[in-house]
């Protein structure tokens, strides 16, 4: 019985229909997520469709994550072991979750991480906000908000094209490249080990110091060289050891090198000693407006999820 078993078993496999069926199969291996999901394991790939919510407590999900167009995701002490996707205006939030692979956002509204560890990150429009987090890969940012505080970056990050791009007591072990900001950034109580590049920015930029932008106690740290160019920002490094090189060509105005900048490399290009007069027009932020207002938008979204998923009831995961 065991050998006619094993070559009516052979017939098929030559035939090719159990492989079309186990193909066909395999193509339908994935959990939809609606509502409210618990500590399971998901042992294949998870989508939450288009439109739809999400949350997501404890699980873990071996395959994909696709958050689709319009969808929202909120996880708390998840583990994800591949890559996570979100999709046109998608919203993902992320809570002392785990991502193992690459995170990637096009076109999201937003992307929130707190006491996350999460791997690569490219986001091309919507927010990036990442408090608390660890972030093991490059993180590049584009057309949209970057905000990073309290965090570990374990390689480069980029904001290209952002609004802004603001790092707030976090460490870059790589390269830190902002490109093209319409209003700037800041570099606050931070460290970078990488070079440093801040060229093509508007309105205003601040590394270090204090009162420009706002308040920045602490103390910054460029491990590798500072280039500060091209840019029509009104600029400010101070506050700030640089261990490498200065280069500050192209600035319109010229880059304010304050009292307690320390640049321990060759200075090129133009500086000037005395801070500039600096002041904003009615109804523009702040950047200590940024974490705020980034804050209400994730808590916004994050509380509509929750209501959706919890109206659509346990998800069958």
């Amino acid at each position: 019985m065991k050998i006619r078993t094993f070559i009516a078993t052979a017939s098929l496999v030559a035939s090719g229909s159990l492989v079309a069926f186990t193909g066909s199969a395999q193509a339908a291996l994935y959990t939809t997520c609606v509502g409210d999901g618990g500590a399971v394991t998901v042992t294949n790939d998870l989508v939450v469709p288009a439109g739809k919510s999400c949350t997501l407590t404890g699980t873990k999900v071996r395959g994909t994550v696709t958050v689709e167009a319009g969808a929202d995701l909120v996880a708390a002490g998840a583990t994800f072991n591949s890559t996570v996707t979100v999709g046109e205006n998608a919203y993902l939030d992320l809570t002392n979750t785990t991502v193992k692979g690459a995170l990637t956002a096009a076109s999201a509204f937003g992307t929130h991480l707190e006491d996350a560890n999460v791997k690569a990150v490219t986001a091309t429009g919507g927010f990036v906000y990442a408090v608390d987090s660890t972030l093991g890969g490059n993180v590049s940012t584009g057309s949209g908000e970057l905000y990073v505080s309290g965090s570990t970056l374990s390689a480069a990050l980029t904001g290209d094209g952002n609004q802004y791009s603001d790092v707030y007591d976090s460490t870059v072990k790589g390269a830190l490249t902002v490109n093209g900001n319409t209003l700037g950034g800041v570099f606050c109580a931070s460290e970078v080990y990488g070079a440093a590049k801040y060229s093509g920015n508007a309105d205003a930029l601040q590394l270090g110091g204090e009162g420009l932008l706002g308040s920045c106690a602490g103390a910054s740290y460029f491990g590798g060289d500072l280039a500060v160019t091209d840019n029509t920002a009104i600029a400010l490094l101070d506050n700030a050891i640089v261990r490498g090189g200065l280069t500050a060509t192209g600035n319109n105005p010229a880059l304010v090198v304050g009292e307690l900048a320390r640049v321990r490399g060759t200075v090129t290009g133009e500086t000037a000693a005395a801070a500039p007069s600096f002041s904003r027009s009615a109804g523009e932020a702040a950047p200590e407006d940024r974490a705020a207002s980034l804050a209400e938008k994730a808590t916004a979204r994050a509380a509509a999820a929750r209501a959706d998923a919890h109206e659509a009831g346990k998800s069958s995961l």
